[in-house]
């Protein structure tokens, strides 16, 4: 039988050593680090991946959280985008958990010191997404965990803001399905592209979506919703990692 664990824990309750790496269930834990996005992935065997890690100046909430889980390596490393609220902790997460395999990104380069220490820090284990790469967890077992890079760099929409560009993944373990989207845009604005409707018909239904963006004014539009139909919600932001069972873009 399946086993899925999702945390909505916060950086300062206790966390059981218990709910660790390699304890065979499919865990995933949204960590607190404010205003910004990072979550573990664990595979019932292990194997982890970080998608994002955090703010830059707030590192030491990723770093203290994955202590807790007993987390010593990280396997894979999914970068959404390349603001410094999704990418600013790289250097001091993975100084202390190093990245073994690859980390994966939607490629081309941002002209900040935010990126130029990520991209330094990733060095040759940096992977250019290419829509439709899977990253194999578990692959020796009958249960293995995949993880799909969807769509990235606006989905052919022509678009520069950072973003639109979101790296779009979906996890999915057996009938479980995960939708990590960065902070991909939903409306047409003078700033913003809406993406997400090309992205819904290649991502299908959902249990968990990670609303995009911090359910910001211009992200989860009607027809992602419709389309993804998630049964819970997480919204990453300043003091909020929530749950929602009847999500709208009322959440604008």
């Amino acid at each position: 039988m399946k086993k899925i664990f999702i945390s909505f824990i916060l950086l300062c309750c206790v966390v059981s050593i218990a709910f660790g790496q390699a304890n065979g269930n499919l865990q995933l834990h949204f960590i607190d680090v404010g205003q910004g996005d990072a979550a573990i992935l664990i595979s019932p065997e292990g194997e982890t991946v970080l998608f994002d890690n955090g703010v830059a100046k707030y590192c030491d909430m990723p770093v203290s959280y994955l202590r807790e889980l007993g987390i010593t390596k990280m396997d894979y490393h999914v970068a959404s985008h390349y603001h410094d609220d999704h990418i600013g902790c790289t250097s001091e997460v993975l100084d202390v958990f190093p990245l073994k395999i690859a980390a994966y990104d939607r490629g081309h380069t941002y002209a900040t010191n935010v990126f130029r220490r990520y991209e330094k820090i990733i060095g040759v284990k940096g992977r250019t997404a290419i829509p439709g790469d899977t990253i194999t967890m578990d692959s020796t077992t009958t249960d293995p965990v995949t993880i799909k890079l969807v769509v990235s760099n606006g989905d052919g929409i022509n678009t520069t803001n950072e973003n639109d560009l979101s790296l779009v993944s979906v996890i999915s373990f057996g009938k479980f399905d995960v939708l990590m989207g960065g902070d991909l845009s939903g409306f047409n604005t003078d700033n913003y592209k809406d993406i997400e409707s090309s992205v819904a018909s290649k991502v299908g239904q959902v249990e968990v979506y990670k609303v995009h963006h911090h359910c910001s004014n211009y992200s989860t539009n009607d027809k992602l919703l419709s389309i993804i139909k998630p049964k819970i919600g997480i919204i990453s932001a300043s003091g909020i990692i929530g749950r929602n069972h009847s999500l709208s873009s009322s959440c604008r």
